[in-house]
């Protein structure tokens, strides 16, 4: 025997839900939304903004000038794309995106110029980033010297 369960109906055709249920699913929401806002995907003020914000000219200009004197154009969107995205770190104050998007910079930078070697013409644009990303690096602690060999 199965007891039969009525489910109000109204004369639109909707159903109808009685307010503790309302109430019940505001409040898991509510919780929920609570938990969710500690989450620690949230960005983290762990970088000094003033010394941020001194570097940030450097950014700009390494994504603007030099950046484009990269010859090779799948690296040349790569350094964009990083630059772009460390610009947004320090401006937000999000030390981790930052530290992690000076490293790949730092990764596809030094690869480039290892696969040129000498025969390359845009070796000053690189150098100049290599520069940037040694004084953005000192800032944002990532732990990096991109001048040693």
């Amino acid at each position: 025997m199965s007891l039969p369960i009525e489910i109000p109906i109204r004369k639109d055709g909707r159903l109808q839900i009685p307010a503790l249920a309302r109430a019940l699913a505001l409040m898991i929401g509510l919780v929920s939304l609570a938990a969710c806002g500690e989450s620690p995907t949230a960005p983290q003020q762990s970088i000094d903004r003033v010394a941020a914000a001194r570097v940030m000219p450097a950014v700009t200009d390494a994504r603007v000038r030099l950046a484009v004197g990269i010859t090779n154009v799948v690296v040349r969107a790569r350094i964009n794309h990083d630059l772009t995205e460390l610009e947004r770190a320090l401006t937000n104050g999000d030390g981790q995106k930052a530290r992690f998007h000076v490293r790949v910079l730092g990764t596809v930078i030094s690869d480039y110029r290892a696969q040129q070697g000498s025969s390359t013409t845009d070796g000053a644009d690189a150098t100049a980033i290599v520069l940037m990303l040694n004084a953005v690096s000192q800032v944002v602690d990532a732990g990096s010297d991109f001048l040693s060999p």
